[in-house]
Order: structure tokens, then C-alpha cells, then sequence
């Protein structure tokens, strides 16, 4: 017994250690999405503060944002990975672990959905007075030539 009971005091720590990672992974994303928008901020205020060469802080902005998505697409993939070996370990009563996204982007995609069939369908709408009356205008103009 007190072999299981070590073996299960391990796999608890395992799943909360890599929980904790994941937690970690979430907000370095934060903080990356912060730094795509503070860095082209700077670079433009640095731009008009000093007057150097204009190339030189596009190439430097370039790089950064090429830079904060490789951080971005490394944590992403490491998280992923992470997630894959956790579902491995994980018994299905325990679930599954969410993306870094979490699961609110299931909902996103259905919200999507309804817009775009809403959108769809105020388009139909307003484009059906505008056949007939089309019709109705070439009707006319073939009337007026006979």
C-alpha cells in the first residue's frame, strides 16, 4: 500500500507541475500580445523624438515583431507538447488540459457563425428589393425602345 500511495503522491505533483507551466505559458503570451503593441509604440515615438534615419527604426521594428512571434510560436509549441504529455498521463475522469486559449474559443467560432449567417442573410434581404426593381427597370427601358 505504501507503494501506491508514493506512486500516487508522484503523479500529483507531476500534474501540478506541469499545470504550473502551463499557467506560466498563458502569461508569457500575455506578455508577448503586450509587447507587439507597446515595441512598434516606442520605436514610432523614438522616430519623431530623434531625427535619425527612418530605415533604421522600420528595420529595428521588423525585427522585433519577427522576434516576439518566434517567442510566441515557441511557447505556443512548447505548451502544446506539454499538453500532449499530460493527456497521456491523465486519466480520462480527469479531463483534459485547455489550450492556452482556453475553451472559450469554441464559443468564438459559433459566435462567428451566427454573425456571418446574420450578415448573410440582411444582404439577401436588401439585395432582393434591388433585383426586382432592376427587373422592373430593364423591363420598362425594353417597353420605351419598342
Amino acid at each position: 500500500m505504501e507503494e501506491k500511495e508514493k506512486y500516487e503522491n508522484m503523479y500529483e505533483r507531476l500534474v501540478s507541475y506541469e499545470k504550473g507551466i502551463h499557467e506560466q505559458n498563458q502569461r508569457r503570451i500575455r506578455i508577448g500580445l503586450k509587447c507587439i503593441l507597446v515595441i512598434p509604440l516606442i520605436f514610432l515615438l523614438l522616430l519623431f523624438w530623434t531625427d535619425s534615419n527612418k530605415v533604421v527604426f522600420l528595420i529595428l521594428w521588423i525585427v522585433s515583431l519577427f522576434g516576439i512571434a518566434v517567442y510566441l510560436i515557441s511557447v505556443e509549441y512548447i505548451d502544446y507538447n506539454l499538453q500532449e504529455k499530460l493527456n497521456e498521463i491523465c486519466s480520462e475522469d480527469q479531463g483534459t488540459v485547455d489550450a492556452l486559449l482556453g475553451q472559450k474559443l469554441d464559443t468564438v467560432g459559433e459566435g462567428i457563425r451566427h454573425m456571418v449567417e446574420k450578415l448573410d442573410d440582411s444582404l439577401n434581404f436588401e439585395l432582393e428589393p434591388e433585383e426586382t426593381s432592376e427587373k422592373e427597370t430593364e423591363v420598362a427601358e425594353l417597353e420605351e425602345h419598342r
